[in-house]
């Protein structure tokens, strides 16, 4: 991979581990999906990749923990080699400025305290706040769907009620103390404003130590360079990416950083993103056709498929790149 990829890769990675903003356009400059860089977003804010309920495996924020507290979205090496070989500062601007743009909407906030929810641990061991959430959109789809059929009605009523109850339980449960609270509301606060400040002047102070003249090596059999100062090689991941995202693009969103904490982390009054390209879905079920027609309609309806309450396994995380980016490329830029 050319150094100019690895680069641009690294301007994008310092961007979004830190939580900064753009216009729509950089994402389709970049080949991404709107869905897919929105997730990495918040991801990468939080620290976490997962969506089910967190554990004892669960860590909170451990500065040297590289791997969960923040990952390299997958961008296409065409993409990256034409926005690097442009104006590389304006493109950095561009991409402040959409990710400001995105945590300062509707469509954040709603995902925000979804993942929010999601994350919540289990509370007896029961199934999540999360899960039980959807299968309640999920019941009501199918009572809205059929309402002509009143036993298949007063099946789903029935199951959404029971629902309901669960949810309720769980909600004045978490008024009290209960295992791993402490840590759950320290990963998600309430107000995720607080979070993503504490993102930003973390930036701040991890580019400050950032040496930008710092000489490499020669690349070495494997065409692997490292720091000829020991010290830097020992550096974390978010240290190295910086260096490699250089001066000129770590100027640009310093500055923009600087100007954001003086204001509103996140408005009051909050703007929605491209309606083409929703933040997050209803839910996580799927959905298949029916062959059976509506008997209030002459047109085919889609009947949602019956969740189970009792979830065992986390939820698919959609931010997962198709192939790691991070993983690829670290070898080869002294990681």
């Amino acid at each position: 991979m050319k150094k100019r990829t690895l680069i641009i890769a690294a301007v994008f990675l310092t961007l979004t581990a830190t939580a900064i903003k753009v216009v729509d356009d950089i994402i389709e400059r970049l080949g991404m999906e709107q869905k897919f860089v929105q997730g990495n977003i918040i991801s990468n804010i939080v620290g976490r990749f997962s969506y089910g309920p967190m554990d004892d495996n669960d860590n909170t924020n451990i500065v040297g923990d590289q791997e969960s507290n923040f990952r390299l979205p997958y961008i296409p090496k065409l993409k990256l080699s034409t926005i690097i070989s442009g104006d590389k500062a304006a493109a950095a601007k561009d991409l402040c400025e959409y990710i400001k743009k995105y945590i300062n909407s509707e469509e954040f906030v709603l995902a925000y305290n979804k993942q929010r929810e999601n994350a919540m641990p289990r509370i007896n061991y029961g199934p999540s706040l999360g899960s039980l959430k959807d299968d309640i959109v999920v019941y009501q789809k199918n009572i809205n769907n059929y309402k002509t059929d009143t036993k298949y009605v007063a099946e789903q009523q029935a199951k959404l009620d029971e629902a309901q109850k669960k949810v309720d339980a769980i909600l004045e449960a978490a008024k009290k103390p209960f295992p791993g609270k402490a840590s759950w509301e320290k990963k998600y606060p309430l107000n995720p404003a607080v979070l993503v400040k504490q993102r930003l002047q973390e930036y701040l102070q991890l580019a400050a130590t950032v040496d930008f003249n710092a000489v490499l090596t020669a690349p070495d059999k494997y065409n692997i360079k490292k720091f000829v100062n020991p010290a830097f090689e020992k550096k974390s991941n978010k240290w190295k990416a910086i260096y490699r995202a250089g001066k000129e693009v770590n100027d640009v969103v310093t500055a923009f950083v600087k100007d954001w904490l003086k204001g509103d982390i996140i408005s009051a009054n909050k703007t929605k993103m491209t309606a083409s390209t929703p933040t997050t879905s209803t839910n996580n079920t799927v959905v298949k056709p029916s062959t059976t027609p509506d008997k209030t309609s002459n047109s085919p309806t889609t009947k949602v498929e019956e969740p189970t309450a009792n979830h065992t396994q986390s939820k698919t995380d959609s931010t997962k790149p198709k192939k790691s980016l991070l993983n690829k490329v670290k070898g080869k830029i002294g990681f």
